[in-house]
């Protein structure tokens, strides 16, 4: 097995060098890698609705190296180090051991992997400290308290990196308080002991934050997720809206509108803007953040079926990702949107990511974008989703009934995770295909050692029949 996983890493480095051969020094379409690059030449804290681990990282790498192709072959190596922990976790679970090969082969080779590991953007980063995450869980619930202490901080780090991941640090201390199965002293001490770590390590975020810039919290617009998840369908017409946020029902006349998506309109042109100004700006309007949560709060209360066929579309959008939903992006316009920014075709660039490129990065060679066609048709053969994600979302929620022991700890643990990855943006943001890649890694390690129970459970039932 080890032979086999040292091929897929072989397999998974010439592909990334060949990436890096075609198209370099990085994706930077993305308009967040502008915001990124701001943090790490500006103020860390200049984005107050995300946190600025990312920049973080970048200002780190800046200072051993201001190129940013160093970024991206970093990205890349972090990738191939995901591959290998999620195979080690998947070992330690018990069973045939060629089973951690399933979420190795998706990080070291799928194309969404490689497309997201080649842009200047937060998930790459975010999936090697999930992916270390899970395998110090692992570890905790068979060894010592100190793997306990490393999961918390990397699910802490993981907030640093994106503020998203915070449901993570949740997922990890109960998995621990319930891994044996029931509860005793030590899995009530390992849980505690990993929330307690990610806590702390969020107190230091925040602290840091506060004395830095005066900002309290993780973020400061972190409301407009919500929103963001309403605003395509609410109708102030069915509820009254709360006192103060009777503007956000008025409708952007057609005219002002000229998104090339449903999240260019939520958060350019709306109503929302233009009472309480950008989403990229601490707003001057009072309690602006609290008016935008209870207004987002009453839409769901009072259209909750609405609310209900919104997250059913964004679901849809799990097994076929260029389906209609009131989401973001699809799996082809993300791609499209790594490689050419906005307009979403060559020759266009990102402006907003070019200017803040240039003042971190100002010693870089031109840009060279060769002939990126086959990787393009790498990453649409290679794509989770139609009968495969449906396949694997089924034996999430039937594995921990499949196996037993630790198989069946670790089985619920990585489903739980693929689970909350693909769902939990899903209920409060939106579809955005960008945010289903990091569950591709626990949900290929679920379905592996749910595949093996069930085969493991029919071969029992033939042979008991044939005897």
């Amino acid at each position: 097995m080890l032979v086999a996983l040292a091929a897929l890493l072989g397999a998974g480095l010439l592909l990334r060098v060949y990436f890096l051969l075609v198209w370099r020094p990085a994706l930077t379409g993305f308009s967040d890698t502008g915001v990124y690059f701001q943090g790490a030449v500006a103020s860390l804290w200049s984005s107050p609705g995300r946190t600025a681990g990312y920049s973080m990282f970048l200002r780190v790498l800046h200072a051993i190296s201001p190129h940013l192709i160093l970024v991206t072959i970093v990205q890349h190596g972090l990738g191939l180090l995901a591959a290998v922990l999620f195979f080690l976790a998947v070992r330690r679970c018990g069973g045939p051991r060629g089973l951690g090969l399933a979420p190795a082969a998706i990080i070291a080779l799928g194309g969404d992997e490689l497309f997201i590991e080649h842009a200047a953007l937060s998930e790459a980063v975010f999936i090697f400290l999930l992916s270390a995450m899970l395998y110090c869980a692992v570890r905790a619930s068979q060894d010592g308290v100190w793997w306990a202490a490393l999961a918390g901080l990397c699910a802490g780090l993981g907030v640093w990196d994106r503020v998203a991941g915070v449901e993570m640090v949740a997922v990890i201390a109960l998995w621990l308080v319930f891994s044996a199965g029931r509860l005793t002293r030590r899995t009530i001490g390992v849980g505690a002991l990993s929330l307690v770590v990610s806590l702390a390590s969020l107190g230091v975020y925040v602290e840091w934050r506060q004395a830095a810039s005066g900002l309290s919290g993780l973020t400061t617009n972190g409301s407009w997720a919500l929103y963001g998840r309403v605003a395509p369908w609410a109708n102030c017409k069915e509820f009254k809206p709360p006192p103060g946020t009777r503007p956000l029902c008025e409708p952007t006349p057609p005219s002002q509108r000229h998104d090339h998506s449903n999240a260019d309109y939520i958060f350019q042109y709306s109503p929302a803007q233009q009472l309480l100004g950008p989403s990229y700006l601490v707003s001057k309007y009072p309690h602006a953040m609290a008016l935008l949560q209870k207004w987002s709060e009453a839409v769901i209360l009072n259209q909750p079926l609405d609310y209900l066929h919104a997250v059913s579309l964004d679901a849809i959008r799990l097994v076929d990702p260029n389906h209609f939903s009131y989401g973001a992006y699809s799996a082809d316009e993300l791609v499209a949107y790594l490689l050419y920014g906005p307009e979403m075709h060559p020759p266009e660039v990102n402006k907003l990511v070019t200017s803040w490129q240039r003042l971190l990065y100002p010693d870089d060679p031109a840009a060279h974008h060769g002939d990126i066609g086959p990787l393009k048709e790498w990453e649409r053969i290679t794509r989770i989703d139609g009968v495969w994600m449906v396949i694997l979302l089924a034996l999430c929620l039937t594995g921990p009934w499949l196996v037993a022991g630790r198989a069946r700890a670790g089985t619920t643990l990585f489903a739980a995770t693929a689970l909350v990855l693909l769902f939990f943006p899903i209920l409060t943001t939106g579809y955005d295909y960008r945010y289903t890649i990091p569950a591709f890694g626990p949900l290929l390690a679920a379905g592996a050692l749910a595949s093996w129970g069930l085969v493991v459970r029919v071969t029992a039932r033939v042979r008991t029949a044939r005897a």
